[in-house]
């Protein structure tokens, strides 16, 4: 269900909703008279049957409490929300007795008034805001590395995942969504029944393979997610999800100037390294990567887009 604005969901007063996924929906809200906006994320009622997704959302929280950083989003508590007589007549209606309708979990973490970084995604008539960019390559690195540093594996870097504060002018980057995030010694196989946990568009060789992740495995998203960033398409985009696969397997790494012939033709072996095949030729973090990336692009001049760049706005 969704819930209206007014609404008093586990103690919050419900102010708007802001997003909606495929389990889960996150809504800007308030506690009491203390009108500090929080982001409740609510699991969708009818996942909340399914152990899977309530295991992702709790890993969520478990995993993002470890990491304090002005780069990753807050986590500050989590509960559960009783069934209403609405859910328990639906597990009726298929045979499961009241007693053993389970709750709809929630997590309560900080609210962040921009837009994800796919608002920066240049489309083929506007060209990419490199020092925006630029910025937010570099608050991402710092956070993806510290969570390599505190043993953890985001496993999900993508442009969704990365949140931005709602101006352009001194933009702060947050990283989100540890909903498949993983401890590094964890080896457990990421390909549950054929199917990769995480993006296909920036997964990495190691983990469509259901080899050893590293922190080489983030970096090589995280410079996907820069890929597109830059020149509006991540690295190999094909019509299949199995051409995708076979691209980040066996294609080379995309020539950015033939995106946008602008970019620095340094760029293009810089990427080749971030991209490579084997984990052990990347950089040895993500830091390094964005800090030679920033270097690169550092007082290139942009092509005037051909269309107005629209406003950021969340919703």
């Amino acid at each position: 269900m969704v819930y209206e604005p007014g609404s008093d969901v586990a103690g919050y007063t419900i102010d708007a909703l802001v997003g909606s996924g495929s389990s889960a929906d996150v809504y800007r809200v308030h506690r009491g008279d203390d009108r500090r906006s929080e982001a409740l994320k609510v699991l969708h009622s009818d996942e909340t049957g399914n152990t899977r997704a309530a295991e992702r959302f709790e890993r969520e929280f478990t995993i993002a409490s470890l990491l304090d950083h002005p780069n990753i989003v807050t986590m500050y508590t989590r509960g559960e929300i009783p069934p209403d007589s609405q859910a328990i007549r639906r597990a009726q209606a298929l045979g499961l007795p009241a007693d053993r309708v389970p709750p709809t979990l929630w997590i309560a973490m900080q609210y962040v008034d921009g837009p994800a970084a796919t608002a920066l995604i240049p489309s083929p008539t506007t060209e990419p805001e490199v020092p925006t960019i630029v910025s937010v390559a570099q608050q991402s690195a710092a956070a993806i590395d510290f969570a390599h540093s505190r043993e953890v594996l985001h496993r999900d870097v993508k442009p969704a995942n990365i949140l931005l504060t709602s101006t352009r002018a001194d933009t702060d980057a947050l990283l989100s969504d540890f909903g498949i995030a993983q401890l590094i010694d964890d080896n457990r196989p990421l390909a549950r029944n054929g199917r990769v946990q995480g993006s296909i568009a920036y997964a990495s060789p190691e983990l469509l393979t259901a080899r050893q992740l590293s922190p080489a495995t983030d970096e090589y998203a995280f410079a996907c997610t820069l890929t597109e960033l830059l020149t509006g398409a991540p690295p190999f985009p094909r019509a299949t999800a199995f051409a995708i696969t076979n691209a980040h397997l066996r294609d080379d790494p995309p020539l950015l100037t033939r995106r946008r012939p602008w970019l620095p033709s340094a760029l293009n072996s810089v990427f080749a390294k971030a991209l490579a095949k084997d984990p052990a030729d990347r950089y040895s973090t993500c830091a390094e990567f964005a800090d030679i990336v920033a270097r690169n692009l550092r007082d290139v001049p942009v092509p005037q887009p051909t269309t107005p760049r629209r406003p950021w706005r969340r919703f």
